[in-house]
């Protein structure tokens, strides 16, 4: 007799075999097992649309059948059928080895001899009725808790998301402040990071680096916020004292966002660190030449200059574009690392739109 722990929705077993004989035999002896309903077909060849019809929880093939022998059925519902995962179970009257080692290669779960006692067959099913409700279990948890994981990753993922702005908006108007410090408009930013993140693309980087640098560049100057304004705001030239002063904030920058755990402000510390240092050695605040000095710092260097150069200050009237890229033309090689000048150099249309995009539309109060 079954246990409560036995299926409590009744399963269905397919029998499928061309004996009626053998029909009558598993009706009858599984009579007496409401749990277990027994479909019986003589139809080998109509199997897959049976299949759909009652969607077994386990099937039994008979070896030798006229149409197509067992091991052909057992390959057209793991072939052609939603059922490659139902347990098949063999029966055969000649209980050969050879019959149950290509059995079993070919996926079948069990074999059983006509010979069988009733007790036998039921004991054999029932088992791997069992082991299928333990799996269809086991399923149905992996797939909840795969939509859980799904669902708390898209929540966190979201979450981080929200971060990331609240991180870049925040950064944006501590640098536009520190900008708005230094006789600079807050379109600056703007163009001065749009241009490194065009020069970084022209140098083939991938976009995650690309926006990394966007979201960096930003961040060059904010080390000017340590700065005192009667130096910063001088508008004479600098004595020599207060020339090493204002040639701490690269090193004031890094000090600042040093640590970070985000990757776009970890880079703008490199950024704030090296972005006046010079390709030949002559910049600061470390004097490092060539490839010593960071790419996104080099980058950065070029989009300063050049939006400096390009732009209306209070003290000077903006160069013309041609000019400008004059300028920065002799000082390849110098100033700037050559590969990044001619990067910028290939991307003239987008630096202009770019420019007209990021205009000085909204100057500062007087």
């Amino acid at each position: 007799m079954h246990s409560q722990r036995d299926v409590l929705v009744a399963a269905t077993v397919l029998v499928v075999d061309d004996d009626a004989a053998l029909h009558r035999m598993m009706k009858r002896i599984f009579a007496r097992q409401p749990d277990i309903v027994i479909v019986c077909t003589a139809e080998s060849r109509k199997v897959p649309s049976i299949i759909h019809e009652v969607s077994p929880d386990l099937i039994v093939l008979d070896l030798h059948m006229p149409d197509l022998n067992g091991y052909e059925v057992a390959q057209t519902i793991k072939e052609y059928t939603t059922a490659n995962n139902v347990p098949m179970l063999m029966f055969s009257g000649l209980d050969l080895p050879e019959n149950r080692v290509k059995a079993l290669e070919m996926g079948i779960d069990d074999f059983i001899p006509k010979a069988a006692t009733p007790e036998e067959i039921i004991a054999r099913l029932r088992s791997h009725l069992r082991k299928k409700r333990v799996q269809d279990e086991q399923k149905r948890t992996l797939n909840t808790l795969r939509m859980d994981i799904q669902a708390k990753t898209s929540q966190l993922s979201s979450a981080a998301d929200k971060l990331h702005t609240a991180a870049l908006e925040v950064i944006f108007r501590l640098t536009t402040a520190s900008e708005y410090r230094d006789n600079e408009t807050g379109a600056h930013i703007q163009r001065m990071s749009h241009y490194a993140a065009a020069i970084a693309s022209a140098m083939g980087f991938n976009e995650k680096v690309v926006q990394n640098i966007l979201h960096a560049a930003p961040m060059h100057d904010i080390g000017k916020i340590g700065i005192p304004d009667r130096i910063l705001l001088k508008p004479g030239k600098l004595d020599d004292r207060e020339w090493q002063l204002m040639r701490m904030h690269p090193l004031i920058g890094a000090n600042i966002l040093k640590n970070s755990s985000i990757p776009f402000v970890r880079l703008g510390e490199i950024v704030a660190l090296t972005h006046h240092e010079k390709w030949d050695g002559s910049g600061y605040p470390r004097g490092l030449k060539g490839k010593q000095i960071p790419l996104a710092g080099r980058i950065v260097a070029l989009a300063d200059v050049f939006d400096a150069l390009t732009s209306k200050r209070p003290y000077k009237e903006a160069f013309p574009i041609e000019k400008s890229i004059h300028i920065i033309a002799q000082e390849r090689g110098m100033h700037f690392d050559p590969a990044v000048v001619d990067a910028f150099f290939s991307i003239q249309e987008e630096v202009q739109r770019i420019k007209n995009t990021y205009g000085d539309v909204n100057q500062r109060p007087s």
